[in-house]
């Protein structure tokens, strides 16, 4: 089977009917963005062709176009033995179905079902995809790294293709009957992992044999509490006497009484102590403020004589400042004048400095005329070259598209071949020593043992003997002739649209063609190195027009300075060295001059701070003054230092009162330490009586507890239940050792069956080895896969005897083994004649760079033999993939 043609309407994000345009043989690729809408394309062909047409599941709802009320409407086109086959289907509003042959209508509604079905080789009544070999060929989008489970039609046809070249095994058969009876009655007994089965006999007899265990258990740790618990009684008891004795509890009774007396006298002292210390530090606090006063009138009366002072020498200062101000502005209007002067004949030396400029420009414009000239025959010789190479262009027709068409009929034709020869009779002849020349095929003689193919006839001449003729079935082979036939017919038309009598000359003229773009490029490169974004003739025509209004700058440049011809260069150059010479002597006096002005406006500057500075400070010193004479008038100032005289001593003689009365208390207080120690012995005694209170309450629970519990106890017969405990756990080991016992003889058997079955299997899977190792090989080379029972992949084996684990691998590479698995499956049905399409939706997402390139080979290896569409949003990394491009496009 090979797809044709895809197109749907209604469907998902189709909401106007769209077409799979470009489906063909070999590897197909419909790249778009994400939501563009290629699984729902794929969800559309499954259930066009595996689904009924009345059909309204979840997947089918899934399909419908949101805010649109269309009918579900999805047609597909394919080839299968050689017929061409349309199969069009609406779901869910006005459902209906419509088979076609030819263009020729042959089954509608559930006829047309079930017909598909049975051209596609699925059972009549199967609704879907997992039947026939579709489930493990079609990979719907994130299900591409799980490996392929063939179940039901899938495993058969897949076995079909198996038997075929290996013959059918009846042992093997045989050897999983008995395998799945052996597992069948173990899994009675235990797990897959050897544990006892949940609820099975060895189960139920090891759960009684651990009830029984542990109730003894218990029942020995009861006569052991027991025993305990009779010395735990005897020795509360006697505790508890030690602790109501009364002479001990007389003793710390005393000795409390004494912490108190002793805490009480000691508190009173510190409290005295405390109010004489309040009283030193209000004497001591009134003494610093009477000390702080008499500074302060002191510190008033120096700072009003200091003052007078000050003002007396900042008046002196200020005096001879202003004739220095007067000088310095004099000498300043001196500089200016003359900074003026030398500004106006920097002005005309600026003039003869434009002219000169002016002059040197159309003088050097003059030099470049030549290399203009040079420039444009360069630009000549390039654009002679470039039509020689056009023209040579235009003459070769052999394009890449007509060599890539013709490359692809090449493999298609030996594709074609390879079938051919794949069905066609073998003819192995081997000669007998002595009849070397009497055996010819075709005319030509066999010298010595050979194999062929017969895909056309073939003649076999015998010496002496007679002629035998070995022609291919025609019915089998007449749509691979007539497809090789055509094949041939448009490599000839290729070569013919080429000019050319062979490939190799099409492939020959198409390199010279490569080097004639190549020159092109280069022609392009040379005229991009040049700075040439016009035609060359465009550039040669823009320099013709510079070089001519050169010319014209030359003639008005003369005419403006009423001369007959420009200077040159070096005398040009010559003035206006001059020039520089004195503008850099004006420069430099005029510089000196700045200097002068600056170093008087700094002077100026300098004096009227100066003057400032004074004034300010004269007028902060006078305010001072002002405010200590307010608080210190001259008139008082005697009497009120005088007072506070009197008030320091007074303090001072509190202070030291006060000061010795505290000395005297604090030698008769207990210090802070002794305090504290005797709070602790207050507190340690009484906890010492609470502590003895606590633990006779608690010894008195404690012997009401024992007393009760050894009552209990010793009426239970615990140790004749211990006895009849042992008896049942030794009755029910003996149970147990019977049941396991069982089940080692059923493992032992069941493992030497899987050892014969092995290899058995081996034979089995040596056609899906066969046709996978190539796929391996282009992925992971030198590598090898583990195969198990059913088509299952149990591990990868790359360095070294030992296997990887499927499992364990990583995702990007269980991903790829699992469509290389899916490709290898699909070219050995296709190899027995049931050719399925490959569709893989979105596979491939978690490949690297590399990994990725090498699973393109793969791809194409199997597009060689069979459809393979490739359905993915990542553009850019499958552009390398090949194959048909698709498009989706409205119809």
């Amino acid at each position: 089977m090979r797809i044709t043609g895809i197109t749907v309407d209604g469907v998902g994000r189709f909401g106007s009917p769209t077409s799979v345009q470009g489906l063909g043989a070999g590897v197909n690729i419909l790249a778009a963005s994400n939501e563009a809408g290629k699984s729902t394309l794929f969800r559309a062909v499954r259930a066009c062709l595996f689904e009924r047409h009345t059909a309204r599941s979840k997947p089918i709802q899934a399909l419908l176009s949101e805010g649109l009320s269309l009918p579900i409407s999805v047609t597909v086109a394919f080839e299968h033995q050689d017929e061409h086959y349309e199969i069009a289907k609406a779901f869910l509003r006005s459902p209906s179905a419509r088979l076609t042959r030819g263009g020729v209508e042959i089954a509608r509604n559930r006829q047309a079902d079930e017909l598909v079905w049975e051209i596609l080789g699925i059972e009549s009544g199967a609704s879907t995809i997992d039947d026939a070999a579709f489930g493990i060929l079609w990979v719907e989008q994130g299900h591409s790294f799980h490996l392929p489970t063939p179940s039901g039609n899938a495993a058969s046809a897949l076995n079909a293709a198996i038997h075929a070249e290996v013959g059918t095994l009846v042992g093997g058969e045989r050897a999983r009957t008995v395998l799945a009876e052996l597992k069948q009655e173990l899994s009675l007994l235990v797990t897959e992992t050897g544990r006892p089965k949940t609820g099975g006999p060895l189960q139920e007899a090891q759960a009684r044999a651990a009830s029984v265990a542990q109730e003894l258990e218990q029942t020995e740790q009861r006569l052991g509490l027991l025993e305990l618990q009779l010395g735990q009684l005897v020795a509360k008891r006697a505790e508890q006497a030690r602790l109501t004795d009364p002479a001990a509890v007389a003793a710390l009774q005393a000795d409390l009484e004494a912490a108190r007396r002793e805490l009480k006298s000691a508190e009173t002292a510190a409290a005295v102590l405390s109010r004489y210390l309040a009283e030193e530090h209000a004497a001591k606090a009134a003494l610093e403020r009477a000390q702080a006063t008499h500074a302060d009138l002191s510190a008033r009366a120096g700072r009003i004589d200091m003052g007078r002072k000050r003002i007396q020498e900042f008046s002196d200062a200020l005096a001879p400042l202003d004739d220095q101000d007067r000088a310095a502005r004099q000498a300043l209007r001196e500089a200016r004048e003359e900074i003026a002067a030398i500004d106006a004949a920097a002005m005309a030396s600026d003039e003869e400095e434009r002219r000169l400029q002016h002059l040197g420009a159309a003088a050097t414009r003059e030099g470049e005329r030549s290399a203009l000239e040079q420039r444009r025959l360069v630009l000549a010789q390039i654009g002679e070259r470039q039509v020689a190479n056009e023209a040579a262009l235009k003459a070769n027709r052999a394009t890449a598209l007509l060599v890539e068409a013709m490359d692809e009929a090449e493999r298609e034709l030996a594709r074609i071949v390879a079938q051919l020869e794949a069905t066609a009779p073998e003819i192995t002849i081997d000669l007998a020593p002595g009849a070397k020349g009497r055996l010819s095929i075709a005319g030509r003689p066999v010298e010595r043992g050979l194999s062929l193919s017969a895909v056309e006839p073939v003649t076999i001449d015998i010496a002496d003997v007679g002629r035998i003729i070995v022609s291919p079935s025609a019915d089998a082979d007449a749509s691979l002739h007539r497809r090789r036939h055509e094949r041939q017919s448009q490599i000839a038309e290729i070569l013919e649209q080429a000019g050319a009598g062979s490939a190799a000359s099409v492939r020959a003229a198409h390199l010279r063609r490569k080097e004639l773009e190549a020159e092109a490029v280069g022609l392009r490169a040379e005229l991009q190195g040049l700075g040439i974004k016009l035609s060359p003739a465009q550039e040669i025509e823009r320099l013709r027009g510079e070089i001519a209004a050169i010319g014209a700058l030359v003639e008005q440049t003369c005419a403006e300075a009423g001369l007959d011809h420009l200077p040159e260069l070096e005398a040009l150059a010559a003035r206006r060295d001059a020039l520089h010479q004195e503008r850099d002597a004006n420069r430099a006096r005029r510089q000196v001059l700045e200097g002068i002005s600056d170093a008087h406006h700094a002077r100026l500057s300098n004096l009227a701070d100066e003057r400032g500075r004074l004034a300010g400070t004269l007028a902060e010193v006078k305010a001072r003054l002002e405010a200590d004479q307010l608080l210190l008038p001259d008139a008082e100032r005697t009497n009120r230092l005088a007072a506070a005289e009197t008030a320091l001593h007074a303090a001072l003689s509190d202070y030291r009162l006060k000061s010795a009365a505290l000395e005297d208390q604090r030698a008769r207080a207990p210090a802070p330490l002794e305090l504290d120690r005797l709070r602790n012995r207050l507190e340690r005694c009484e906890a010492a009586i609470e502590g003895q209170k606590d633990k006779q309450g608690l010894l008195e629970r404690d012997i009401a507890n024992l007393e009760g519990q050894v009552q209990n106890a010793g009426g239970d017969g615990l140790g004749e239940r211990a006895s009849a405990l042992r008896e049942d756990l030794d009755r029910i080991t003996r149970e147990i050792d019977v049941h396991q016992s069982r089940v080692a003889a059923l493992a032992l058997l069941r493992e030497t069956i899987e050892a014969c079955y092995n290899e058995q299997r081996d034979r089995l899977n040596a056609p899906l080895r066969r046709h996978l190792e190539p796929f391996l090989n282009d992925v992971f080379p030198a590598a090898e896969l583990v195969l198990g029972d059913g088509f299952s992949i149990e591990g990868l084996k790359r360095n070294g005897a030992t296997h990887e684990l499927f499992t364990r691998l990583s995702d990007g590479t269980r991903e790829q083994i699992a469509v290389l698995v899916r490709l290898a499956m699909g070219a050995l049905m296709c190899e027995r004649g049931n050719e399925v399409p490959i569709i893989l939706d979105d596979a491939l997402v978690f490949s690297d760079d590399d990994r990725i390139t090498q699973m393109f080979d793969a791809l194409n290896r199997a597009g060689r033999s069979q459809q393979v569409i490739v359905l993915t949003c990542r553009t850019r990394a499958f552009t390398a993939l090949g194959g048909r491009q698709l498009s989706l496009a409205d119809r």
